[in-house]
């Protein structure tokens, strides 16, 4: 919570932004989608977020659970993922895309494939909880038993999930 200061911009947007910007959207793509921001704006909230993140290192890992949430800012709808390592409980990474594509999937999967030396068992969130655009890459995944931890981040930011 006090990675993102009070502003004029709402905390939900800046969740939205930083999420946008670490899955690889430019920080002027990232302020046009979400709208009402800077894109400095978009860079702070990215640079906030990423330092009250542990920092990305690569182990084994047993289990790892994924969750995804759909969130609204003005009217536009995004979509949410957070892979977390189920043992220690940290947050691997955190994405969001504007839309539930498999391309979007694909990189978030890298993303988490990079911080496992290992091929963990993965956890997928199931009902509103379930990542749209990992089911469209054709994947097995075992379902993950709530609650969820996206969808309780959901709720507090987003007033969804």
């Amino acid at each position: 919570m006090g990675a993102f200061r009070r502003n004029r911009v709402s905390p939900s947007k800046k969740v939205i932004a930083a999420a946008l910007c670490n899955a690889g959207y430019s920080y002027r793509d990232v302020a046009s989608m979400v709208g009402g921001m800077s894109y400095i704006a978009a860079r702070d909230a990215y640079l906030a977020m990423l330092t009250s993140l542990p920092e990305d290192h690569r182990r084994v890992r047993r289990e790892v659970a994924i969750d995804g949430a759909e969130g609204s800012v003005e009217g536009r709808n995004f979509y949410i993922w957070l892979a977390r390592d189920v043992d220690a409980g940290e947050i691997m990474t955190f994405h969001a895309s504007p839309g539930p594509t498999a391309e979007d999937g694909a990189r978030f999967l890298a993303a988490v494939a990079s911080q496992c030396s290992n091929r963990p068992s993965v956890r997928l969130g199931t009902g509103l909880n379930s990542p749209k655009g990992l089911i469209n890459l054709d994947l097995y995944f075992q379902p993950l038993s709530p609650p969820s931890i996206i969808g309780r981040i959901g709720r507090l930011f987003l007033g969804s999930g």
